[in-house]
């Protein structure tokens, strides 16, 4: 798929199905691809956290999130988000 296409086709996801879920070596691999993407000036100053625990991550979509994207991220396999100090 050319880079162009896959921007034009890409979609945000509302509603997330429970039953599916990532496996750790799947969200790793997403990690290592992260890792590997450019950064502004090369900075390299992603840092990435990832919770496997789901009672924790619950509490984090509770805790760290405002409501509507703790709303939108229920049953979510991942969430990616950013905070900026």
């Amino acid at each position: 798929m050319e880079f162009d296409t896959l921007l034009k086709s890409r979609r945000s996801i509302r509603e997330f199905d429970a039953n599916k879920k990532a496996t750790k070596e799947q969200i790793i691999e997403c990690v290592k691809a992260g890792i590997e993407a450019p950064s502004w000036k090369n900075s390299q100053t992603a840092r990435y956290y990832c919770i496997l625990n789901e009672s924790l991550k619950q509490k984090f979509l509770k805790e760290c999130l405002p409501e509507f994207n703790a709303n939108s991220s229920k049953n979510a396999t991942l969430v990616v988000t950013t905070f900026v100090a």
